[in-house]
C-alpha cells in the first residue's frame, strides 16, 4: 500500500472512531429523555386510576382484580425510577412503558364498567317511565268506561232523591 493510502485509511478510522464516540452521549441523553418522559406519563396514569378506583361507589372481585393490577403497574413504575437512578435508561424506559401499558388497560376497564353501570341505570329508568305511562293510560281507560259512569250514575241516583218544595208565600225553592 502506498503512504497515502494508508494515511487516508488511518483517517478514516480516526474520524469514524470519533463520530461513533460522539454518537454515543448523544443516544444516551435522547434514551434518558424517552425514559423521563414514560416515568412521568406512567405516573399520571397511576394517578388518574387511583382517583377512578376511588370513585367507584361497590367493592367488588372485579375491582379487587383491578387494585391488584393497579399495584403491579405501581411496582413497575418504582423498578422503572429505580433503573432510572442507577442510569439503566434503556431497562427504565421498557419498565415505565409496560406500566402505561397495564394503566390503559385498567383505565379501558374502569371506564367500561361506569359506562356499563350509567347503561344499567338508564334502562332502569327507562323502564320505570314506560311502567308509569302505562299505569296512567290503564287508570285513564278505567276512570273514563268504569268510574265516571258509576259517578254519573250515583249522582243522578242522588239527584232523583230531592224533592223539590216551593214556598208558596215568598216564592222561594227549598
Amino acid at each position: 500500500m502506498k503512504r497515502y493510502q494508508k494515511f487516508i485509511l488511518i483517517l478514516w478510522i480516526f474520524g469514524t472512531t470519533t463520530m461513533l464516540y460522539n454518537q454515543i452521549p448523544i443516544a444516551q441523553s435522547q434514551a434518558e429523555q424517552e425514559a423521563s418522559a414514560a416515568i412521568q406519563e406512567a405516573d399520571e396514569k397511576l394517578t388518574y386510576v387511583l382517583k377512578l378506583l376511588e370513585e367507584i361507589p361497590n367493592y367488588d372481585e372485579d375491582i379487587r382484580n383491578l387494585t391488584l393490577q393497579t399495584d403491579v403497574a405501581r411496582q413497575l413504575i418504582k423498578e422503572a425510577k429505580d433503573n432510572y437512578a442507577s442510569s439503566n435508561f434503556t431497562i427504565s424506559y421498557q419498565k415505565a412503558t409496560g406500566a402505561i401499558l397495564q394503566l390503559d388497560s385498567i383505565i379501558g376497564e374502569i371506564d367500561s364498567k361506569i359506562q356499563s353501570k350509567t347503561q344499567n341505570k338508564i334502562v332502569v329508568l327507562t323502564l320505570v317511565g314506560v311502567l308509569a305511562g302505562l299505569g296512567a293510560i290503564v287508570f285513564s281507560f278505567l276512570f273514563i268506561s268504569k268510574i265516571y259512569p258509576w259517578y254519573e250514575n250515583k249522582k243522578i241516583e242522588e239527584y232523583s232523591k230531592l224533592e223539590i218544595k216551593y214556598d208558596n208565600s215568598r216564592g222561594d225553592v227549598k
